[in-house]
């Protein structure tokens, strides 16, 4: 059975596949060179706005950089506000969905756009969170949910206490066997 794939090793693999340098990697993601180095050299951790701003700029999705199978249990990544776990993702004709379990916190967590394209569905679990685009957030409470796009700024946070949520990315594209995205459309 062969080791798990590390962070470093999937996002150096996926820099590859893109004919990427590491300095137009930081040119387009704005994520130093040094920072670069050090995840693909596992000195480092990531956070997920780290994360986000290396698959965009490589035209991937966040779960290209996620571990899989029985390295995936408990493998968590963490913003100011939501710490998520990916639970799968599902290829279909069009986009490519990946299902994340999250939990807020009461700190707001701003993320930049995504690619474009994205949507973002966040059904609330447990707790009240408020999230959605910039200055359009909703207040949501157990059993609601918010689909919105992710391709503009968005915002997340608990609301008076931790929040259990499901995320649902939505990427335009396909996923391949190499975890890349054509548009098909």
């Amino acid at each position: 059975m062969a080791a798990a794939e590390t962070l470093g090793t999937r996002l150096r693999r996926l820099r590859a596949e893109r004919r990427c340098s590491l300095s137009e990697l930081s040119r387009r993601s704005g994520v130093g060179k040094g920072t670069i180095s050090e995840l693909e050299n596992d000195r480092r951790g990531a956070r997920l706005d780290t994360l986000f701003a290396l698959t965009t700029a490589l035209g991937a999705p966040l779960g290209a950089l996620m571990p899989d199978g029985a390295a995936a249990a408990g493998a968590q990544v963490e913003g100011d506000s939501v710490t998520a776990t990916l639970l799968g993702s599902w290829p279909m004709e069009r986009y490519l969905v990946e299902v994340y379990r999250a939990t807020l916190t009461e700190r707001r967590q701003e993320s930049a756009a995504h690619a474009p394209g994205v949507l973002e569905t966040v059904t609330v679990v447990r707790g009240r969170a408020l999230a959605g685009c910039a200055d359009a957030e909703r207040e949501l409470a157990e059993g609601e949910s918010l689909r919105y796009r992710g391709d503009l700024p968005h915002r997340f946070a608990a609301i008076g206490a931790p929040a259990d949520v499901v995320l649902l990315m939505h990427y335009p594209g396909q996923e391949t066997s190499e975890g890349t995205m054509t548009d098909d459309r």
